[in-house]
């Protein structure tokens, strides 16, 4: 995270330094410049979109459940949701008239909820095609799911024994537990984070906005970060920004890597196989099973 925020600081000094520069320089040489700050710029602003488009749903979500429902935001929220499915081709101009604000307001929107501008946030989101791309529709499907969660359930027990006693103990001695998930799993982390409140150990859930967030900034060694990622996808996006962070790291995942390996502190296996993208029982409920473990294995520990 210090390198973070070292290279931002370098960015103000370099456009400072520019502009010094600009000054006495020629015509040519301020075109140098420019051009060296506007790439800089741009690598920052495409690293911040792609981590941050992981969670333009859980954003849009957050402001319709907590914010006044007069508040211009909740409006501009309301107006992404319903073209969730056509958001790249939505124009400014018609979100704003159909919003009734200013074309500024949807810029300003799209920068309170992690995206550089409005159009990273039409080109950068996610498709969530997690939540389109559902199970096959059966007249057995009550049937069909009971074998697969049994079947979950039995590679889950076979493979996580060892692994969830060197979790609790992480647990243990940090000060704080961090959940960095995608929109996916954040809702499945909110019953662990109040149960784990009771047992006396601060939980918190991030899952929009992370290039910005202060909790991510503030880290350090005292701090665990889990982060889920069931088929990956989120882990490898988001390794670039985890690994300049300076504290302890759990990741929850079915793809295990070299990097996986050599970049956490302890890595929590799903399942026996690598799992798709696609919507999955492992998906679901093994994050749920998981945790439940783990919170009761805590509770144990701690109350010993």
């Amino acid at each position: 995270m210090h390198d973070l925020i070292n290279r931002q600081k370098r960015l103000i000094i370099l456009q400072i330094s520019n502009c010094r520069r600009m000054m006495k320089a020629s015509p040519k040489e301020v075109l140098f410049y420019n051009s060296k700050y506007s790439i800089e710029r741009k690598e920052a602003d495409t690293e911040m979109n792609d981590i941050n488009r992981f969670g333009l749903l859980n954003a849009l979500l957050n402001i319709i459940n907590n914010f006044d429902e007069e508040d211009s935001k909740v409006i501009i929220a309301k107006y992404f949701l319903k073209n969730i499915d056509r958001i790249e081709e939505i124009n400014i101009y018609n979100a704003a008239d159909e919003c009734f604000v200013a074309r500024s307001s949807i810029r300003r929107f799209a920068k309170y909820i992690g995206f550089n501008n409005f159009r990273n946030l039409k080109q950068d989101h996610e498709t969530y095609n997690y939540y389109k791309d559902l199970d096959e529709i059966t007249e057995d499907y009550p049937t069909v799911l009971a074998d697969q969660i049994t079947m979950m359930v039995r590679e889950a027990n076979h493979k996580i024994n060892g692994e969830i006693k060197k979790i609790v103990e992480l647990m243990e001695k940090s000060n704080e537990i961090v959940f960095l998930t995608s929109d996916i799993y954040s809702s499945r982390c909110l019953d662990f984070q109040k149960e784990m409140i009771f047992l006396g150990k601060m939980v918190r859930i991030i899952s929009y906005n992370f290039s910005d967030n202060k909790v991510l900034k503030n880290s350090n060694s005292d701090t665990l970060l889990v982060i889920i990622s069931v088929s990956g996808g989120f882990m490898k996006e988001i390794e670039k920004f985890t690994n300049q962070l300076s504290c302890k790291k759990i990741v929850i995942t079915s793809k295990i890597t070299p990097d996986a390996l050599n970049n956490y502190d302890q890595v929590l296996a799903i399942g026996n196989t690598e799992q798709p993208t696609s919507k999955t029982v492992y998906h679901t409920y093994a994050v749920e099973y998981y945790l439940d473990i783990i919170r009761h294995e805590f509770r144990r520990k701690v109350e010993k």
